[in-house]
């Protein structure tokens, strides 16, 4: 779904949008008491500068693939993963007197952390290309 915006900086080969509208999905996002922002009428996105965009262009930003289902993966996916072959790993363990429930709960945690570890690694790999995920357009020339 495209995004208005206006380009309000440029620095550090960095690119600042405010985005003006669409703002009832920030608004009703589950995440939103929990989110670093206080007011979602300062949405900002960040990506990397072009020769052809000014400060006080109007733009338009669009996701080219979905990104969305990416991030999540590695947001939530890989943990799960990471938690699930845990437990089963728990199985390995001999008998001791921790019961073995207990024990893959554990085991799960541990590995879950380390999913956790790896999907943040993915993720910024990945957020280092954001660029190639969105199109902007500028919309006054």
């Amino acid at each position: 779904m495209p995004t208005s915006g206006v380009i309000t900086d440029k620095k550090n080969g960095k690119v600042f949008i405010r985005v003006e509208e669409n703002m009832d999905a920030c608004k009703g996002c589950a995440a939103h008491a929990l989110c670093s922002k206080k007011d979602c009428d300062d949405t900002r996105i960040v990506l990397n500068d072009r020769e052809d965009l000014r400060v006080g262009d109007e733009v338009v930003i669009e996701e080219k693939e979905n990104i969305l289902i990416k991030t999540s993966l590695l947001a939530y996916g890989i943990p799960m993963i990471f938690f699930v072959g845990g437990i089963f790993l728990g199985l390995l363990f001999p008998e001791t007197g921790i019961p073995r429930e207990l024990l893959q709960f554990i085991t799960g945690l541990l590995m879950m952390v380390l999913g956790g570890l790896l999907g943040r690694k993915l993720a910024m790999i990945l957020s280092r290309r954001i660029d190639k995920f969105f199109s902007i357009n500028v919309k006054n020339k």
